[in-house]
């Protein structure tokens, strides 16, 4: 491809060219070869150059180490430096003179030392290398796409640009806890049982006293106490506490609700971080730890345990869970397009070009009758000419069925005033030619609706040719191919992407979220309701703490995080279940987020400032118009935010008594430290208090 250089370069020659062989050949013939030599030069240049871009650029070859640590890693911490280092080399026998290389940076990831790009020759021992440092604030997915190569020639007239696909993702587990996660596990006294196993106030097989009470026939001989029975002169028998391990059962919310947000910032992954914190914290003093994910459709769980490979599964979980984006539903193709397209031409720069995927001037021809007044243009163009052959048959049989009556008369006069214009307008000529300029005009002015239709037909077909509709859908139809390529379904479905918006809208939101590219959504339909209220989720949600209430032991403590604060009336399932897990003497702790933006509902709202108040400085004066327009709008603004405010305070608050009133807790994420207090419940469960 020729660069802007190249294209001044041979508009420059080509007026030489053109000067010396047109305009000053009698005087001289410099210019005209100078030009020559120039052209034939700038030839030999790119026939260099395309030999040696074909030749060295097919066998370029990428790999990638990512190092943390001083050595390789398959998965990696948040807000842990790790360090990468690419190599791009070829292995044939020519010499790229000129390479601009530069490593994608992928999405998520904070560069905080070295460069991802650099400019290098690369021959077979001479590899381009690039070393840099990143690091991801936020647990999640981190892929890499690939590296991006343009070759160029010395003089800077061509280049070729290329895009070495080498597609690798990294889990990127929540980052380890400090003190919270370092509890003591060792025992503070012999009496106590081991990490792990915690005394309960019941009858057991402990090894702590709990009671004694009088015997019963049937109770082992090694269970009475022979002094206390010497004392009382009766059988008296010994009871030991139940040792038993406390259980912890994390319940995170993944519906699309808590998706939304920036990369690395949203609910979702502050509710893994707290939940990440808590696992780690628990299986810290080797208590046993359960993970279930939900959302408004299925529940995915993972069965307490408290061993290191557990809770490596526990973190990849919450990982993988982390780097789920929201759903595209509501987005309109277009806005879809217009994200997804520079994404495939940047990865796919070979799959896109025009000479590849190319769109055909009769796919944009608009059809007609795809309108229903199609039909009626389509009527107009017809009706004419089949009035005329058939006005033409009546006369030339006269025995076929007529005309009805008006309708003849109305077209009799027709044909007879055309033919007295066509006949006035006709110059005299020869008696030949003039009936044949007669007949001819006649004969137009007879079907003249039938022509300006067809007019309308052509142009109409035509505009689609034009506009910007005409590149949504070449833009839409490359994008189709590059789908159809992909999952190997064929031309069919790329008819299919082109007519269907839902089945095109549904496969672009995969593509953009494979390659973790997110795009805006809109957060209301067009009746003005929340798409992303998921209700359904509390049915699913009361389900899975019915499961785990079945499958329970003693003194389990159930921690759900959950943004469940505007669900209302449909929280009826949740707070069944919640009074299940209460009756079997378990504890529940339901953790909310709570948005940025909305002041916490026990604070009180501060009041206006009065206009009299000596603090309260007026604005500078400004037009009339604009003061009034801003004062609306400001008016308007502060009406709206405060309303909504109100209806979230007064939704969490009834959340939180028809909670309470089962014996849950109820708090919020910025609610003071909900990692300690999840921290003291469990302590509260094992009967004694960890130094932490």
């Amino acid at each position: 491809m020729l660069t802007a250089r190249g294209w001044w370069f041979v508009l420059i020659v080509a007026f030489i060219l053109v000067m010396g062989a047109f305009v000053v050949p009698n005087y001289t013939t410099l210019p005209a070869i100078l030009a020559v030599t120039l052209l034939a030069w700038f030839v030999y240049e790119w026939l260099q150059f395309h030999y040696k871009s074909n030749a060295a650029v097919s066998r370029l070859r990428v790999r990638r180490w990512v190092m943390q640590g001083g050595r390789d890693t398959p998965m990696l911490w948040a807000n842990v430096p790790f360090e990468v280092r690419v190599r791009v080399r070829h292995d044939g026998y020519v010499t790229i003179d000129y390479a601009m290389v530069e490593d994608r940076l992928p999405s998520g990831a904070d560069l905080i030392e070295g460069e991802t790009g650099t400019h290098t020759t690369i021959s077979a021992r001479q590899p381009a290398d690039m070393i840099y440092t990143l690091k991801c604030p936020a647990p999640g997915v981190l892929r890499f796409e690939g590296v991006k190569v343009r070759v160029a020639d010395l003089h800077g007239f061509f280049y070729r640009r290329v895009f070495l696909r080498d597609a690798i993702e990294f889990l990127v587990l929540p980052p380890l806890v400090d003190a919270e996660g370092r509890q003591r596990a060792d025992k503070r006294f012999n009496m106590l049982p081991p990490p792990g196993i915690h005394r309960l106030r019941r009858p057991g097989s402990g090894d702590e006293l709990h009671d004694l009470r009088d015997y019963q026939p049937g109770d082992p001989p090694k269970m009475i106490a022979w002094k206390v029975s010497a004392r009382k002169d009766k059988l008296i028998t010994k009871e030991y506490e139940n040792d038993v391990p406390v259980r912890c059962v994390l319940f995170l919310d993944t519906s699309e609700g808590v998706r939304l947000g920036p990369p690395g910032n949203t609910l979702l992954t502050r509710m893994a971080g707290v939940t990440a914190v808590v696992a780690q914290a628990a299986a810290a003093n080797r208590d046993l730890v359960g993970l279930t994910t939900f959302d408004d459709k299925t529940a995915n769980a993972v069965t307490p345990a408290r061993t290191q490979t557990h809770m490596i599964n526990v973190m990849r979980k919450l990982a993988e869970v982390s780097a789920l984006q929201p759903g595209t539903k509501g987005v309109p193709a277009g806005q879809l397009t217009r994200r997804a397209y520079p994404l495939a031409h940047e990865l796919y720069p070979e799959l896109m070009a025009k000479a590849t995927n190319t769109m055909p001037l009769g796919r944009l021809w608009r059809p007609l009758l795809d309108r229903w007044w199609g039909w009626i243009v389509l009527f107009i163009m017809i009706a004419p000419p089949c009035l005329l052959a058939y006005r033409v048959s009546d006369i030339l049989n006269p025995g076929s069925a007529p005309m009805p009556g008006p309708v003849q008369k109305v077209y009799s006069t027709w044909m007879g005033n055309t033919l007295e214009f066509a006949v006035k307008v006709t110059p005299r000529f020869d008696l030949g030619s003039r009936l044949a300029v007669i007949l001819l005009i006649w004969l137009n002015l007879l079907c003249l609706p039938a022509q300006f239709a067809a007019s309308f037909w052509l142009l109409y077909g035509m505009s689609g040719w034009f506009g910007m509709a005409a590149g949504e859908t070449t833009r839409r139809k490359r994008l189709a191919a590059l789908f159809s390529l992909q999952d190997g379904t064929g031309p069919d479905s790329i008819e299919r992407y082109l007519h269907d918006d839902d089945a095109y809208a549904e496969r672009v939101a995969l593509f953009l979220q494979h390659h973790q590219l997110r795009c805006p959504i809109p957060l209301y339909d067009e009746q003005g309701r929340y798409r992303f209220r998921c209700a359904e989720k509390a049915d699913v949600l009361a389900g899975a703490i019915v499961r785990a209430v079945s499958r329970a032991r003693d003194n389990e403590l159930y921690v759900i995080l959950a943004d469940i604060t505007e669900l209302g009336a449909d929280l009826e399932p949740l707070v069944k279940a919640c009074r299940v897990a209460r009756a079997r003497r378990h504890h529940v702790m339901v953790i909310v987020p709570w948005p940025a933006d909305v002041p916490s509902p026990d604070e009180a709202t501060p009041e206006p400032p009065p206009a009299g108040d000596p603090k309260f400085k007026k604005k500078k004066k400004r037009h009339p118009d604009d003061f009034l327009l801003n004062e609306r709008h400001k008016r308007i603004t502060k009406i709206v935010q405060d309303n909504l405010t109100r209806q979230y305070h007064e939704s969490f608050r009834k959340m939180r008594r028809l909670l309470g009133a089962t014996g849950a807790t109820v708090m919020r994420v910025n609610d003071g430290d909900p990692v300690r207090l999840v921290l003291d419940r469990l302590d509260r469960l094992r009967g004694m208090r960890s130094r932490r």
